[in-house]
């Protein structure tokens, strides 16, 4: 019987001791119980001994006959290209996806040494050969502001139903007094509206050759300056003023219930923002947190003055009437003020952004590539595709206010 076995059969014992003479033992049962465990315990010490001996038999194993100490492990050589690193990144998941299991196989970034000849080619001779920049320089880019105005949440179907009260939220009658004995008002109350926002897919494809593909510096590069961002300005258009039809996004500009506000004159402009942020807790149980107004009318505003000539906001080096810093962009009212062209010249936004609105994204952004679409192959391109899930869910429309700036 090994010590396994006998340990078994120890503990087998000292159980049926306990189980014979129940809870009240007397002190001899007592003794004879805790003797068994005794045998336990002795049992237990041999097999850690017998296990460190084993451990210790194995490592002379391991070692072997020879004098000399073991080499050291080479380190893994650096992956020399995007394939490279990506078939070391995936390991068995290629595998699995040949054996036709459907999956997204992403690899790390990584960065080049500086002595690379994918970013600095080799054999320069200093003061006469070409160092190149990898870096690209971009054209002008859009600031994008709307979906860092409004709130986000994380959805797992493609479509959300929500109930929205009416703004006239009793139909009919009204709570009155009564004196005693008459009949008490009714109440009818409108039914909600029972909105439902289904989510639009926004995509992109592009084309980059094989010699571009193998620099995965650049293309890290070009998929987050270029690919992503051309996303995110669709979205931003979409979020704002997406018309509802087709795959499009149905907007904020496009809801029912947004409420309006007109001025007639640029004279006027100042006295109506402040009207529209005025009217968003008249409707709601909500307070303005933005505005959001194209450069061109933010110009007028900024360079408005009064009687005396001094601007509004502040004169080009001090504040009004030389009190105080110079404010870039000042705030309006008090209002977080965003200066975007996401909005068209003449219009202009006040809301309740982070709680008027919410952003419904399924998944999050993704970027797939391939050298099997069209003639890829043929003519040596890769075709790299980023998509992303979204909609927008606006529960109070009231809490939005569109103003019309008329010059």
């Amino acid at each position: 019987m090994n010590l396994k076995e006998q340990r078994a059969a120890a503990m087998k014992a000292a159980r049926d001791l306990q189980e014979s003479y129940g809870d009240n033992m007397t002190a001899d049962q007592l003794a004879e119980v805790k003797s068994a465990l005794d045998r336990v315990d002795a049992i237990d010490l041999e097999i850690k001994e017998a296990r460190e001996r084993n451990a210790v038999v194995n490592r002379l194993k391991n070692l072997g006959g020879g004098d000399e100490a073991p080499k050291e492990k080479e380190a893994e050589a650096p992956a020399r290209s995007l394939g490279e690193h990506f078939v070391k990144a995936a390991g068995e998941n290629l595998v699995k996806q040949a054996a036709g299991n459907q999956m997204s196989i992403a690899a790390p970034e990584f960065s080049k040494n500086a002595d690379d000849p994918a970013k600095t080619p080799a054999n320069l001779v200093d003061g006469w050969g070409t160092t190149y920049e990898r870096a690209i320089v971009n054209a002008r880019r859009e600031r994008l502001i709307v979906a860092d105005l409004m709130g986000s949440a994380n959805v797992t179907s493609a479509n959300i139903k929500y109930l929205v009260e009416k703004a006239n939220r009793i139909a009919e009658g009204a709570a009155n007094t009564v004196k005693e004995g008459e009949k008490k008002p009714y109440i009818k109350f409108a039914d909600f509206d029972i909105v439902s926002e289904s989510l639009s897919k926004v995509a992109a494809l592009t084309k980059l050759t094989d010699e571009m593909i193998a620099d995965y510096g650049f293309v890290a590069d070009w998929i987050n300056n270029q690919l992503i961002y051309e996303l995110s300005v669709l979205e931003e258009k979409q979020l704002l003023n997406g018309d509802g039809s087709n795959a499009n996004l149905k907007g904020l500009l496009e809801r029912d219930g947004v409420q309006t506000v007109e001025a007639a004159s640029k004279d006027e402009w100042f006295d109506k923002i402040y009207e529209a942020n005025a009217k968003i807790p008249l409707a709601t149980n909500l307070t303005g947190d933005g505005l959001v107004i194209n450069p061109a009318d933010y110009q007028n505003l900024r360079l408005t003055k009064d009687g005396n000539g001094q601007y509004l906001a502040g004169g080009p080096f001090t504040g009004q009437y030389g009190n105080g810093g110079i404010m870039v962009d000042p705030p309006v009212w008090g209002l977080r003020t965003v200066v975007s062209n996401a909005v068209p010249k003449g219009t202009a936004v006040v809301g309740a952004f982070r709680q008027g609105a919410t952003i419904l994204r399924r998944g999050g952004l993704r970027v797939d590539s391939t050298n099997t679409n069209d003639k890829d192959f043929e003519n040596n391109l890769v075709t790299l595709r980023a998509e992303e899930r979204l909609g927008l869910m606006v529960p109070v429309p009231a809490a939005f206010v569109k103003v019309t700036l008329t010059e």
